[in-house]
């Protein structure tokens, strides 16, 4: 069996990217400044509760392994980190002083948009980066309440940003899509790195197959390819590696409906109940309400959203998907209630969209002093966010608000100095 004390050396491979957290730990990382190659920024807001929580674990990285979720959404009780969000508490818990983040393709032609546009639905750091964003030569970079991001293109590494680097951390989906279609090459990777590849002391990387960013006949070939140049012994953990410490049974024909997106009929639902979903209590019935809203079905998708709520889950997730097919059939009443369960705690990036359509619903069911009310709210929250100023202003002039305006038109002065170069 695979231990993460292991996995201290070598270039590791780990199955999903929240799992590298606990590989840094192991390697004793602090204050290091990664670079981090990846179709995503794996940065979303995690309560300061949590990256405390998480940093008190420093030098157990199988607790902290434990700490990890096991579902893509976020239920009190199961995990305080991710694969979508494990930079924010990396660097809240100095494991990271700074993330680079290389991003692949064409959005490499233009870091600052890509770094802008990642943050701006992150909550509670729009703030910090309107204030301390800054424009290079090579990309952008930024200040966090919780440390310095920075993104570049893989042609404008230099000097510049190579120099201060101390690891490097690849996600296996820089290189292909999810479709396997090729936007980079290991070999004009580490072109870019230099002939020295060792002098940036630490490389890990995610294969992100079963999430679904890389296809399985290309994960392990990439792996092998990268390991192979680099020369070093490629260690791939398998997931049980970081789940074994708790009970990690997940619903996985229930998850991997949702991830699809697809409708499911109804029999089929149902067969699916009573052979997996009811097991897992509020999370079946969280994935019962997802499913039932990506079908189309409305009605069945509310009463589900309150049902997982009844057994004790946020349920934001299915809240927001059900929200969405609400206001595709027109039912922008229902759908503004439905955003504002997810909006109760604005932390993670679904919250934070939720409650821009919470504001759009708002105003079409012509409620404008609520949409004012919460388009000040996502104002706080959310400032980088390019839609809110517009917003705001709207229901301020359908409110008889002149203050509500006033504030959006300064507002949308301050981000276009930052969206439109500074």
């Amino acid at each position: 069996m695979t231990t993460l004390e292991a996995l201290r050396d070598g270039l590791v491979i780990v199955p999903e990217h929240g799992h590298v957290l606990p590989v840094w730990d192991a390697r004793g990382f602090h204050g290091e400044h990664v670079l981090f190659f990846d179709r995503h920024l794996d940065l979303k807001h995690v309560p300061l509760t949590d990256c405390a929580a998480l940093a008190a674990l420093r030098g157990r990285p199988d607790d902290l392994a434990a700490e990890g979720r096991r579902l893509p959404f976020r239920e009190p009780g199961h995990g305080r980190y991710g694969l979508d969000d494990f930079l924010y508490p990396a660097l809240a818990g100095n494991w990271l002083a700074s993330v680079c983040w290389v991003v692949p393709g064409e959005a490499g032609h233009d870091p600052a948009k890509a770094l802008l546009d990642a943050l701006s639905l992150v909550p509670h750091v729009g703030h910090r980066v309107m204030e301390t964003f800054t424009r290079k030569r090579w990309g952008a970079c930024a200040e966090l309440p919780v440390g310095s991001v920075a993104c570049t293109g893989l042609t404008a590494l230099g000097p510049e940003i190579l120099d201060s680097v101390t690891a490097v951390d690849i996600d296996l989906d820089f290189f292909v899509d999810s479709d396997g279609e090729a936007d980079h090459t290991v070999a004009a990777v580490l072109t870019a790195l230099g002939s020295d590849p060792a002098r940036y002391g630490s490389w890990t990387g995610s294969m992100s197959v079963s999430s679904g960013f890389v296809p399985p006949e290309c994960g392990v070939i990439l792996a092998g390819q990268l390991a192979d140049a680099l020369g070093m012994e490629l260690k791939t953990p398998p997931a049980e590696a970081f789940t074994r410490h708790t009970d990690a049974a997940v619903p996985e024909r229930g998850l991997a409906a949702a991830a699809l997106g697809a409708p499911v009929d109804t029999d089929r639902l149902r067969r699916l109940w009573e052979e997996e979903l009811a097991a897992f209590g509020a999370q079946g019935a969280t994935l019962h309400a997802v499913l039932d809203a990506q079908s189309g079905r409305v009605d069945e998708a509310i009463a589900g959203v309150h049902r997982a709520r009844g057994l004790g889950a946020r349920a934001s997730w299915p809240a927001y998907v059900c929200g969405l097919a609400a206001m595709r059939a027109g039912r922008h009443a229902e759908a503004l209630e439905l955003f504002a369960l997810c909006t109760e705690d604005i932390s993670d990036t679904l919250d934070a969209h939720a409650a821009v359509l919470e504001i759009i619903c708002a105003l079409r069911v012509g409620r404008p002093r609520k949409a004012v009310d919460r388009a000040r709210r996502a104002l706080h929250i959310i400032p980088l966010h390019r839609d809110i100023a517009g917003l705001l202003d709207r229901a301020g002039r359908r409110a008889g608000d002149r203050a509500a305006q006033h504030d959006a038109q300064q507002h949308a002065k301050a981000l276009a100095e930052v969206w439109g170069g500074r």
